[in-house]
């Protein structure tokens, strides 16, 4: 008996395992990455985001290790500011077990230096639209979960996995 077009089981999609065991994973490697402080981290991304504002002509200060003055208006850096936290989530994603150790870490390691980049151009861009008006809310907020969204849409294109295992196509099989 082969399934008709209009039945419920015909359009049935299954997470796989693989995804699902990833899934659990980005949630841990996040949790791990929040249990740090990243100081190193957050100097060097407030220090970047410092020195690219006074590169576009805005006044600058540094009142802390984690902490600038932009236009009047003090910045604290925190761990998610750094984007750690995305790079740690993105590490059970980007891992491909097709591929050798050394060119699994190649990949990683572009991963995370165009995380890096990606995100102090972000929070410049954060920093340029609240001092031409825009709410934090919307400059901070908006244009992060961009950012993030952003970076979902690159790792989809990336993934070495499949999400889902569709029984339309267990069904096309069993019909032959």
């Amino acid at each position: 008996m082969t399934p008709s077009l209009s039945s419920p089981r015909f359009i049935e999609l299954r997470f796989t395992r693989d995804f699902l065991i990833r899934t659990c994973l980005v949630a841990v490697f996040v949790v791990i990455a929040h249990e740090f402080s990243w100081e190193w981290l957050r100097f060097l991304t407030s220090e970047a985001v410092s020195h690219l504002s006074a590169v576009l002509g805005m006044d600058t200060a540094r009142i802390s290790f984690d902490t600038i003055r932009v236009q009047g208006t003090e910045v604290k850096f925190v761990v998610s500011c750094t984007f750690v936290d995305v790079f740690f989530g993105s590490l059970p994603l980007l891992w491909d077990p097709g591929r050798s150790l050394p060119r699994n870490g190649f990949r990683i390691l572009v991963a995370g230096v165009t995380l890096l980049v990606f995100n102090i151009l972000r929070l410049e861009v954060a920093q340029l639209a609240y001092a031409l008006g825009a709410s934090w809310e919307v400059a901070d907020g908006v244009l992060g979960g961009i950012a993030y969204f952003l970076v979902w849409v690159a790792i989809w294109r990336l993934r070495a996995w499949h999400v889902f295992v569709c029984s339309a196509t267990r069904f096309a099989t069993a019909a032959r």
